[in-house]
């Protein structure tokens, strides 16, 4: 005895395939919500403590002697494409004529204020990069590396040269 509510077996291909169709349909009707794509991220490498100066190739930077005793550079940064949460941030300066470190690590998590509308960067300000031993690094040419990275692991670089040279001491 066949329960009422089967489908005959002659029929049973044709009522497949219609359904298959509809759910296909229905499902491929639903991309409308799909967010949509991120710009890439692209970094912009600068110098200022409190607001942001582009850095060009070739331009002097100025090491600074810290309240504390310690000499630095002040690195701010600019980017565009970048989530709404914190990412790693790292900086580097190294001499171009030997490709030696000269500053000490810097590896730090940050969230970047963000720009005022969807086409202003957002930025980071006033960061120090720390350079232990000035004498290593004064009068010669330099390059300062900067990288932001998001957890997914998406990555930004910018690269600037130019030379160190001293520069007003940052406390009164």
């Amino acid at each position: 005895m066949k329960p009422a509510h089967s489908v005959p077996a002659a029929s049973a291909g044709p009522w497949r395939a219609a359904l298959a169709l509809a759910l296909g349909l229905t499902v491929a009707g639903c991309g409308g919500n799909e967010p949509e794509p991120q710009p890439p991220m692209s970094l912009e490498l600068g110098t200022g403590r409190q607001q942001f100066t582009p850095l060009n190739d070739g331009d002097t930077l100025g090491l600074q002697r810290g309240c504390q005793g310690g000499q630095h550079i002040f690195v701010s940064l600019r980017a565009w494409g970048l989530p709404p949460e914190p990412v790693m941030v790292e900086l580097s300066l190294t001499r171009t004529e030997d490709e030696q470190k000269v500053s000490s690590p810097f590896r730090v998590r940050y969230l970047f204020a963000q720009g005022n509308d969807l086409d202003a960067p957002d930025e980071l300000t006033g960061l120090l990069l720390v350079i232990p031993e000035p004498d290593k690094a004064v009068g010669r040419a330099v390059r300062v590396t900067a990288a932001v990275q998001t957890d997914p692991g998406d990555r930004a670089t910018h690269v600037r040269t130019g030379t160190l040279q001293w520069g007003a001491d940052a406390c009164p």
